[in-house]
């Protein structure tokens, strides 16, 4: 996989949106794992090689569909605090691909490999 941190000021934002729509209350940690979930698959390639088209692949994050959170809410400081704690190298994701909220078992549970627990989310790969 090549890790590169090459984008632009709209991946950012895309990268804060996404981390505020499914993460909002969690630690700073907590929304950076959320974008190494997205770069994880955009330096996959299993996946799209965009973090525009990760994040908008149909079915993968619930916020982004139609009315959801990604269009009503805005990314707080802590979403761009993990943005640079994220662009600085800090990578805890174990390679997690996916994630659910804690105290679910749905699909994930039943179809991936669990990685680890981090607030408010359970990691996979």
């Amino acid at each position: 996989m090549i890790h590169s941190y090459d984008w632009d000021g709209e991946d950012e934002r895309m990268l804060a949106k996404i981390a505020m729509a499914e993460a909002e209350g969690e630690s700073v940690e907590g929304k950076a794992l959320v974008i190494l979930v997205v770069l994880n698959r955009v330096w996959s390639d299993e996946f799209p090689d965009s973090i525009e088209e990760v994040i908008f692949q149909k079915n993968q994050f619930s916020p982004v569909a139609e009315g959801g959170r990604y269009w009503t809410t805005e990314p707080d400081a802590g979403c761009y605090e993990a943005l640079e704690l994220v662009m600085g190298g800090w990578d805890e994701s174990q390679g997690a691909f996916y994630f659910e909220s804690t105290g679910r078992d749905g699909w994930h549970s039943q179809n991936l490999e669990f990685l680890f627990e981090f607030g408010g989310h359970k990691f996979y790969r």
